[in-house]
């Protein structure tokens, strides 16, 4: 238990309180909250919030189901590129996906995705149409996360199930439809919920292509949380949104506890039968037809970043590169340096806070020797969307005079990755032998845990690091509201805004620069991807699931 003591204060101040707080706020002054959700039309809204959340989540497993049985019928040597290329998406804040999609949507043909679907108008500007466009978006970066999870079960099936079933004449379709999809269910049962707890706090998607319109055709109610806040000036009705929007992720919280402890499929089995040459033909399709719509996207960004303006106005629009300019990606660069000096910062430090909360506190999870209740606690706080704590966490550090601050950054945010890490070092430390303690034990050595078992965990500390770091790169709804000003360069340090926030900047002008857009888009983009293309590289040379399976 002492070794947890840290990680319990840390959960219980970011995130216990500040939930239990954002209800305690609703009773406050409750009428007034009530008079001035008055003025929007709340209905809709909660409505847009659901449609959004089941499609994002239920387009996502199933592309991503689809994706990652494509590649597992492909040979070891196939899998591993094809694998990076799906999950490049990944990489790619989503502030910089949606900046990107917003020229790729462009209407006249325009833009590439009009064009090639013959779509005579940009969908995000009509009421009827842009909810699509923001669904489309989001579907593009949230397909991998179920991808990763249902590869990682597929290739976990042990290779004598897959030789049995070829000794039986099972083909390619009875084999994914009768014995890997009822094994892998549970797989895509907890990737489907926790996609759908995390869509019922959307907020990234709309406010940055759409900012919420045309009217309130995209405006869902993590948009309505900050514009409460920010533009109504009234933080119990901020709190009455951010409440219903944790009550609505604690619906799937509750469901995901009951999955993680089944122990029998959850869907049942496909009966199919259709023959192997044309079954690896129809998943060919979808497997390209799924890795063009990963990829299209970021080659247009660096196609658009690196060319003159006088190529993007064009239809049908150039596809391949014809001139070469890097003026708009190297004004981005010297414009990104002050919000990329606050991203590094808070990334490693908040990696760092993660590392050093989560690990002993997993280890002694596993051991048994943290309360039992630590573990799901975790998982539930780790499912709610981020406007279940901002409102108390921003109110605390208005009080403390850390807002605009590294530190506000620096301390807040690990209350969503140490809550991950806590989950996936659990798995980790269960597999560990007990053996190493006892040897401990035997020669005296104190401090075990530093000395013996961290330096043993080192594959998947860095792997927690790595995925903290890039995920706390691609924030954006927490120095939205915590931050105001880029870095001053002074002492003591002073201003926090992050990239993902320079990244909007372009579409806070009054007229839209193509080049520049990409520029911004690219930088805000490109550590991350650099990152996430080296981690990933590791995992495939570490064979086809060893690497994976600690984020099942």
């Amino acid at each position: 238990m002492r070794l947890s003591l840290p990680y319990l204060a840390y959960v219980a101040l970011f995130g216990v309180v500040p939930f239990v707080a954002t209800f305690v706020l609703v009773g406050l002054d409750l009428r007034t909250a009530l008079l001035t959700l008055r003025l929007v039309p709340v209905g809709e809204i909660f409505w847009n919030t659901v449609i959004m959340a089941v499609l994002n989540s239920v387009f996502s497993v199933v592309i991503g189901t689809l994706a990652a049985i494509a590649i597992d019928m492909l040979s070891v040597r196939y899998q591993r590129p094809l694998t990076i290329a799906f999950v490049l998406p990944h990489t790619v804040p989503f502030v910089s996906a949606a900046l990107i999609w917003s020229i790729s949507l462009y209407g006249g043909g325009w833009g590439w995705f009009t064009y090639l679907f013959h779509i005579p108008y940009d969908p995000l500007y009509l009421a009827s149409t842009a909810i699509w466009g923001v669904i489309l978006v989001s579907v593009w970066g949230s397909m991998t996360f179920p991808f990763i999870i249902v590869y990682a079960s597929l290739r976990a099936i042990p290779k004598e199930i897959r030789e049995s079933a070829e000794m039986d004449g099972m083909g390619l379709s009875r084999y994914y439809g009768e014995v890997a999809i009822p094994m892998v269910s549970k797989a895509i049962m907890i990737s489907f919920i926790i996609e759908l707890a995390f869509s019922f706090g959307i907020f990234d998607a709309p406010y940055v292509l759409t900012g919420g319109g045309p009217g309130y055709a995209t405006t869902t109610l993590g948009i309505l949380t900050y514009e409460a806040i920010f533009s109504y000036g009234s933080y119990s009705a901020g709190a009455v949104i951010a409440a219903a929007i944790a009550a609505m992720a604690s619906v799937p919280a509750i469901v995901l506890f009951k999955l993680l402890r089944a122990n029998r499929p959850l869907l049942p089995s496909i009966r199919l039968r259709i023959p192997d040459p044309a079954f690896k033909a129809i998943m060919g399709a979808v497997l390209a037809g799924a890795l063009f719509f990963s990829i299209m996207p970021i080659y247009w960004m660096f196609l658009v970043a690196f060319r003159p303006d006088t190529l993007d106005f064009r239809s049908p629009p150039v596809f391949l590169p014809e001139q070469f300019t890097s003026r708009y990606f190297v004004r981005a660069l010297y414009g990104s340096v002050p919000y990329m000096v606050s991203s590094i910062v808070v990334s490693i430090g908040v990696a760092l806070i993660t590392i050093f909360l989560s690990s002993p506190a997993a280890f002694e999870t596993a051991r048994g020797r943290a309360p039992r209740w630590l573990l799901p606690l975790s998982i539930y706080l780790y499912v709610l969307p981020p406007m279940s704590f901002i409102i108390p966490v921003y109110l605390l550090f208005a009080k403390t005079h850390l807002l605009n601050t590294w530190w506000a950054l620096i301390l807040s945010m690990p209350i969503f990755s140490a809550t991950f890490a806590l989950w996936i070092m659990n798995g980790f430390f269960l597999d560990l032998p007990r053996s190493y303690e006892e040897v401990a034990e035997l020669f005296g050595i104190r401090r075990s845990f530093t000395r013996l078992i961290m330096p043993l965990s080192r594959p998947v500390l860095l792997a927690t690091f790595i995925l903290t770091a890039v995920a706390t790169w691609h924030a954006l709804f927490y120095p939205l509201v915590l931050t105001s000003t880029p870095y001053n360069f002074g002492f003591p340090p002073y201003g926090a805004q992050t990239v993902t926030i320079y990244a909007l900047t372009p579409i806070q002008e009054s007229t839209i620069h193509w080049g520049m857009l990409a520029s911004i888009a690219l930088v805000t983009a490109l550590p991350p991807m650099i990152i996430d293309a080296f981690f990933l590289s590791m995992i495939a040379r570490g064979g086809p699931s060893g690497g994976l399976k600690f984020v099942v």
